[in-house]
């Protein structure tokens, strides 16, 4: 039997008189803790989240078209879910800072599951489903306003310091995963057994996530004293507007590409839903194979280079994807990988270096800015596609997002460099804060 002291529990004296002195190893070298609770816990309750959204979305967006039969209509569903994110997340974000995140998640999760199963059971009694479908969009879409920032409080808050680059690589598989199996799952299963049952589907999806949650068990109370008062903004001087900025960005990039390649695929291409199903397809494939390399290049390259390069990188590939389909279905696998890198190393830095008493706020800050310059973005790109060509759109996205990357990316040189620097030596990590 193995025994493996915890953190906060030293080791008794005679065992620590006994014990040899342990050889010394390389950084690359030195073994990983093994995985706690919360990433037993957490990454499942991501995956289901992801996947009873995504169709959640997917079969309102088809009712409300079928039902009221226009685009606009579905226009207006994606404003009723964008809208409380913008405005909230970072109200939302300090009341995750000043409550149990666990609590916070929990509630959101219970309370989703009944917004949830109020459409199915609507439309099930022959009510007109047109104006609770948005009201159940709005809902929904208001609470995960609050469980986004208290969710990535709560790994910051639970995943040890060490782990918290391999989780974040796990994290962006879970996600994406949920998000791609949501647009084939969902299309096929609406077209045999109809909308009424993925509705009720997503509400069980949430009080899946909600018995995670639950399981989780409350924090340890030494982890909340470990907090000193007088801990600085940021742990190794690490800028975390700058790191945020960027992880906008990240957001801003899928975001605004998914609406174009929408336009791209159908009006420059003159394809239909299969091409640009195989191209999300193909997208969603990159992300995942990121996720998957991220720990093994982010120890070749640093976990900052590695983000910047690919954000940087995944702007150029904007200038190549107008050029011709066999460009585009050759490009998107390696863009949506460098994008995905880019993300988990983002959100790697941002974990480890923001302190804990304000990692709510941090991510709901991100989480409200990335939403608006993406809407901001998606005005302008959509108006310079209008007025001229879409490759012309793209021109602009990727010529904006690279020169965000790589002014950014010059200002970071020094302090971020410092903290990298630490989080590869492993620094001084303890329990619940500092660099990992």
């Amino acid at each position: 039997m193995t025994i493996t002291a915890r953190e906060d529990e030293p080791a008794p004296a005679s065992m620590t008189a006994a014990a040899p002195p342990a050889p010394p190893r390389s950084d690359t070298a030195r073994a990983l803790p093994p995985p706690g609770r919360a990433e037993r816990l957490l990454l499942p309750a991501t995956f289901i989240t992801s996947l009873g959204n995504g169709i959640q979305l997917v079969a309102a967006a088809v009712l409300v078209f079928t039902t009221g039969q226009s685009a606009l209509a579905v226009g207006w569903l994606f404003i009723a879910v964008s809208v409380p994110p913008a405005l909230l997340s970072l109200w939302f974000g300090t009341v995750a800072d000043r409550f149990d995140r666990r609590t916070l998640c929990l509630i959101a999760d219970l309370v989703s599951a009944a917004a949830a199963l109020v459409l199915p059971f609507w439309m099930l009694a022959g009510g007109d489903p047109g104006i609770v479908a948005y009201g159940t969009a709005f809902a929904l879409s208001l609470l995960a306003a609050l469980f986004m920032p208290a969710s990535n409080a709560l790994i910051k808050e639970r995943v040890h310091p060490a782990r918290v680059a391999r989780f974040s690589a796990h994290y962006e598989m879970a996600l994406q995963l949920g998000t791609l199996l949501a647009a084939s799952i969902g299309g096929f299963l609406i077209h045999f057994v109809g909308t009424t049952p993925l509705f009720m589907f997503n509400g069980a999806t949430f009080l899946a996530s909600a018995l995670a949650m639950w399981a989780l068990r409350r924090a340890p109370r030494a982890a909340a004293a470990a907090e000193p008062d007088g801990e600085p903004a940021a742990a190794g001087g690490a800028p975390l507007l700058r790191l945020g900025f960027l992880y906008a960005m990240c957001q801003v990039m899928t975001m605004v590409s998914n609406t174009t390649l929408i336009v791209l695929v159908y009006e420059g291409f003159g394809r239909g839903a299969g091409v640009y199903g195989l191209v999300d397809a193909l997208a969603g494939l990159g992300f995942c194979v990121a996720a998957a390399f991220y720990p093994r290049v982010s120890r070749r390259f640093g976990e900052l280079r590695t983000a910047l390069v690919g954000g940087f990188g995944c702007a150029l590939f904007s200038f190549v994807f107008p050029v011709h389909l066999a460009a585009l279905l050759i490009c998107i696998p390696p863009a949506a990988f460098l994008i995905g890198l880019s993300r988990v190393g983002m959100r790697s830095l941002l974990l480890a270096a923001v302190p804990e008493r304000r990692a709510g706020r941090m991510f709901g800050a991100i989480n409200a800015v990335g939403l608006g310059m993406s809407a901001a973005m998606t005005v302008v790109v959509a108006w310079v596609a209008d007025t001229t060509h879409i490759r012309y759109g793209f021109y602009v996205l990727g010529a904006v997002s690279a020169v965000a990357f790589a002014a950014t990316a010059v200002t970071l040189r020094g302090r971020a460099n410092a903290a990298a620097g630490l989080v590869r030596r492993g620094g001084r990590p303890l329990r619940g804060r500092g660099l990992a």
